[in-house]
């Protein structure tokens, strides 16, 4: 295997590792009062380079579809294991748009 390819490899495992992140933030937050609800949301702070989550989206999306299905994100631990949460609109699958947004908030102080 040559070595560029081992550093894509690389840095896919640590993108769908950090995904795992993702339960941990979301269980560990309490929720907002009510009065907090209507208050403007807080801008999404991206935290990972767009190319990166580009690469590892079309890296998991076998069928070249524009959407990760839970089979497809299957050989991808942390993606797998949040996917439910990840899928933000239930329809079984994950879009580039809910895929960068749940990696993002993973990585959220």
């Amino acid at each position: 295997m040559n070595r560029p390819r081992i550093l894509m490899l690389g840095s896919l495992l640590a993108l769908a590792a950090a995904a795992a992140l993702l339960a941990a933030q979301a269980n560990a937050q309490t929720p907002e009062p009510a009065a907090a609800a209507s208050a403007p949301a807080a801008p999404v702070v991206v935290y990972y380079d767009p190319n990166d989550l580009e690469r590892a989206f079309k890296f998991m999306d076998k069928t070249g579809d524009g959407k990760v299905s839970r089979d497809e994100a299957s050989n991808f631990r942390g993606v797998s294991k949040h996917f439910d949460e990840a899928d933000v609109n239930k329809d079984g699958f994950l879009s580039r748009e809910e895929f960068d947004n749940a990696m993002n908030r993973s990585k959220a102080p």
